[in-house]
């Protein structure tokens, strides 16, 4: 080049090299391509991994064997596809992660896809789905939460594609993680320096980068077993929002699966926040009963109601043994795991023995079966997804003797063990019962998590005493459960 031109001229590219290059050219993307890719339920049309590698389908094209397709009647469908992770790149030093999609189907529960990548402590988390897609194939693209080294293990990404439902309707055309690196990133061996801006004429300057500094990685949430305290919220979230509960030191929190109760679900990025303050999650849904203001309301048929739950005249129970029932506790499931929760907490299963004995046309005993029939339903499908998802079903600890029972679970939620509302204290026979039966959960190596409703002092420090004396974990707040309580003296005050 002429110097005497005396221009500016931009250098991409240029690098001090100690040893062979891992990567041949800099860059301040690196788009990484599926390299292994496998049918984990489900029968797919003609795919390899190249067909993910070229966004080369458009509109209603649609050559299928430039997509994956599944095409069989499949309950529950999915594939997953392996990326390998840059050699000598250090997960600190990628600024975003996306996913970049070229997708063409139904939008959002007409089925409802989406795309999930492993973390390295085995949690599976929903990263984006298919809510604005359109029948016409195109782009969707998706940050990533959280830290990028979460989801490296052993040089490699996974990520799945799935679907609970039946109807064929979605094909895949294009599936890259994107990797936006620092404007100097360190590599094993390299220095590249992505844009640098180079005086012609003369010698060129010598260019010593600053190395990044490694951050220090974020906390880690408590595993299951450890947790050691937790809060219960169901309504009136602060400004409508979770960052009151982020903000406390709660291992673990349940809340409604819907922000409102209604319609307006909690988002992915939302819960993802909330985990990422060193917090498991848990979805709050029923499936012994519904509320009149659920959005399943409606679909409800009449003749699968039981009546109204007992001081609350807006609840109905149901017939949770009819086949009819299942689609409303699987959509629900299906939220929960789209929306990123560390599990569920399943409530009214007290629905077995509050209704009349002969309502399924048996006895109580059958009732009592049936109800944990259910509960295993909802484990077995839920961890058919995410293997880590929890199941944690509250009250009627006297189930654990039924053998489906406790392989189902995860923990258990207990109301009320040792203080009824208004302070007035659970003496009663039924509440030993409660007590010694979920002691048997919890001696089984399951997670209790006691809630006791009381506002005077005294009885707030027994209720905590007690609980932590049986080897449970125990929260006080309103029977309404309508605010986040910390109480003074007692974790995580």
């Amino acid at each position: 080049m002429n110097g005497k031109l005396g221009a500016l001229i931009l250098l991409f590219g240029f690098c001090t090299s100690l040893l062979t290059p891992v990567l041949t050219q800099a860059q301040d993307t690196i788009v990484l391509h599926c390299v292994r890719q496998d049918t984990a339920l489900g029968t797919m049309s003609y795919s390899s991994p190249e067909t993910w590698h070229d966004l080369d389908q458009a509109g209603q094209q649609d050559n299928w064997l430039e997509h994956t397709e599944f095409y069989s009647n499949q309950e529950r469908r999915a594939t997953t596809c392996v990326f390998d992770w840059p050699e000598g790149l250090d997960p600190s030093h990628v600024q975003n992660m996306h996913m970049h999609v070229n997708y063409r189907g139904t939008r959002r529960n007409a089925p409802h896809w989406y795309w999930t990548l492993r973390q390295n402590t085995g949690n599976w988390v929903v990263v984006g789905d298919n809510e604005t897609a359109s029948n016409q194939q195109g782009d969707m693209v998706f940050e990533i939460p959280g830290s990028p080294a979460a989801y490296v293990q052993d040089g490699e990404i996974q990520l799945a594609y799935r679907t609970a439902g039946k109807i064929n309707a979605s094909a895949l055309n294009y599936a890259t993680i994107e990797l936006e690196i620092n404007e100097t990133t360190i590599f094993s061996h390299h220095v590249f320096i992505p844009i640098v801006q180079v005086q012609t004429g003369g010698e060129p300057p010598i260019i010593t980068p600053t190395p990044t500094p490694t951050p220090e990685p974020p906390p880690e949430p408590p595993t299951w077993n450890e947790v050691g305290t937790w809060v219960y919220q169901l309504s009136d979230y602060q400004n409508d929002q979770l960052n009151q509960i982020a903000a406390a030191n709660f291992d673990l929190a349940v809340i409604d699966l819907a922000r409102d109760g209604s319609s307006d679900f909690f988002t992915q990025a939302e819960i993802a926040a909330l985990q990422e303050t060193n917090k498991l999650v848990l979805a709050y849904f029923e499936i012994g009963a519904i509320e009149n203001y659920r959005p399943e309301w409606p679909d409800v048929p009449g003749d699968l109601k039981l009546g109204a739950v007992s001081g609350w005249a807006g609840e109905q129970y149901v017939k949770y043994w009819d086949e009819r029932w299942w689609p409303i506790v699987q959509g629900r499931i299906d939220q929960a795991l789209a929306a990123g929760f560390d599990g569920a907490y399943l409530d009214m299963i007290v629905t077995y023995e509050e209704i009349p004995a002969d309502a399924a046309g048996t006895n109580r005993n059958d009732l009592a079966s049936k109800m944990v029939d259910l509960i295993d339903r909802a484990s077995v499908y839920a961890k058919s997804i995410d293997p880590e998802f929890k199941i944690v079903p509250q009250n009627a600890p006297e189930l654990y003797t039924w053998p489906k029972y406790l392989p189902a679970i995860d923990g258990l939620g207990m109301e009320e063990l040792y203080y009824l509302a208004m302070d007035r204290p659970c003496d009663k026979s039924w509440c030993i019962e409660n007590r010694d039966n979920a002691a048997a959960i919890a001696g089984a190596g399951n997670l209790v998590l006691s809630i006791d409703y009381a506002n005077e002092e005294a009885n707030i420090a027994d209720a905590y005493t007690q609980s932590l004396a049986a080897g449970f974990v125990p929260y006080v707040s309103v029977r309404n459960l309508n605010v986040m309580r910390l109480n003074s003296g007692w974790p995580p005050d």
